[in-house]
């Protein structure tokens, strides 16, 4: 019942990290010493110092990955966070390793050396635990090492449960049947997997097939009535997860809890953004705003001019939109209209061949340098570089009304760029679709995705599809 290779695993990649370590903690002399790619002018100290000391740092640095919780169950963690783990327990290491040279005084050693195993280290532990992973995910895609499931409830929301999992194969997840007080339902099938009921014969279900967890999908009075069964499993040692049933609200991210007493509540809408990744993509923002203000500086002084000799009016145009958590504010961009451009009709968006676009506004849209200004947005926290695109409040509002889940775009900043503008939908775009893909943008937000949109718009720019 319990998690059978959990343990295994959990050896294997221990067994492994201290192989690692040891073999880099020698291989970090030869590089700072033989290698040939550093000076030597003190001398090459004793490799026999050097060796006796592998014990204490390969326990330091294994005692550093277990603190982190490296070697926890990693099923169904992603690949990124499985990273961020790996960088925490590279950071504790050398931190812990620079406090044992720190007060061990009598046995000097290069700094060098250790900035290098801290590197070597890290690269290491990612290449072990990626190609641990890797392997085993491998072997559970071909049936390895599964972990069978019984899921209480055959409707919707047990069905779709059992479509996600099946769609990551390398969770190594299998149901192994439904139970259900529904007679239709019983003595059916349902994807592939019998239906079995009423609820209350699960318990003996269980002690028959080889079980390992128990999803809930039920709601209401018939999880109430659920809850007894599950008591009798837990007891058994079963795993028991339960959908949590948020009626008409929408959870927007990973689902977090909070405990307030004996109470544990969960949140449907929090932003997927806060604590320490908020503080960091803030920082990460308005530096690189910055930087890019600096390399753009003397292209936007000439598209100033330019837009100055071709017409008249500001250079600058001023529009106030809707940003996180539903403030406003006035989002910068070069002209590219006449002034009066929208006196006589209502606010709408740019269509291709506008005929409000002046000359050089129609060029700065197709190639978006017309949204340079906004840097100067973000480097004043009013929007981000990556996040969904900001609307005029007329339009937000003519949105939410035509769509319920239109508001939770504002759980984060706007952005100069975002997921939805990368795959094709922006300016005069299917609504609809660009709202799955800021919502998606919204629930599944990390660094990593953060990257790629930003590594895929100068590629987008230049295609200049939709950009009008």
């Amino acid at each position: 019942m319990l998690k059978r290779y959990a343990t295994f695993v959990s050896l294997f990649r221990s067994a492994s990290d201290i192989c690692i370590i040891g073999c880099i903690w020698l291989c970090v002399f030869y590089v700072r010493f033989h290698s040939g790619l550093f000076t030597t002018a003190k001398g090459i100290p004793d490799f026999k110092r050097h060796l006796v000391l592998t014990l204490p740092i390969v326990v330091i640095c294994y005692l550093s990955c277990f603190l982190t919780g490296l070697y926890k169950p990693k099923r169904v963690q992603n690949i990124f966070g499985q990273f961020v783990g790996i960088f925490k327990a590279g950071i504790f290491s050398g931190l812990f390793v620079l406090a044992f040279f720190y007060y061990l005084q009598d046995v000097p050693y290069s700094r060098k050396l250790l900035a290098l195993f801290v590197i070597m280290l890290f690269a290491g532990l990612v290449f072990s635990h990626l190609l641990t992973m890797l392997i085993i995910r491998n072997l559970r895609a071909k049936g390895y090492n599964l972990r069978y499931y019984a899921v209480i409830g055959a409707g919707r929301n047990g069905r779709q449960l059992v479509r996600d999992i099946e769609r990551m194969g390398w969770l190594g997840l299998r149901c192994a049947f439904f139970v259900d007080n529904n007679p239709v339902c019983i003595g059916t099938e349902v994807l592939g997997a019998p239906v079995y009921g009423p609820v209350e014969k699960l318990t003996e279900l269980v002690k028959t097939e080889t079980i390992d967890e128990v999803y809930l999908s039920l709601s209401g009075n018939e999880a109430q009535k659920a809850y007894p069964v599950l008591k009798e499993l837990q007891s058994a040692g079963v795993t028991i997860r339960i959908i949590p049933d948020w009626g008409n609200l929408v959870s927007i991210s990973s689902a977090t809890t909070i405990t307030i007493g004996s109470q544990v509540l969960f949140s449907a809408a929090d932003s997927p953004l806060h604590g320490a990744n908020a503080i960091l993509k803030e920082i990460f923002d308005r530096s690189v705003a910055l930087i890019l203000l600096v390399i753009f500086a003397v292209p936007m002084v000439l598209i100033s001019v330019l837009i100055k000799l071709t017409g008249k009016g500001p250079i600058f145009f001023n529009q106030v939109r809707v940003g996180m958590d539903q403030k406003e504010f006035k989002m910068l961009k070069f002209r590219t209209m006449t002034v009066d451009a929208e006196e006589e009709s209502e606010p709408q968006w740019t269509t291709r061949s506008d005929p409000r676009c002046t000359r050089i506004g129609a060029w700065l849209r197709r190639t978006s340098l017309d949204e340079l200004p906004q840097l100067i947005n973000v480097v004043k926290g009013q929007m981000s570089l990556i996040g969904p695109r900001p609307e005029r409040p007329v339009l937000a509002k003519q949105f939410s009304e035509e769509y319920k889940k239109y508001m939770l775009r504002h759980k984060v900043k706007a952005g100069i760029t975002g997921w939805a503008q990368i795959n094709g939908f922006r300016g005069d775009t299917s609504l609809r679709k660009r709202l799955l893909y800021d919502l998606y943008y919204v629930r599944n937000w990390s660094w990593g995705l953060d990257m790629l949109i930003l590594a895929r718009t100068p590629w987008h720019v230049i295609r200049g599809e939709n950009a009008y």
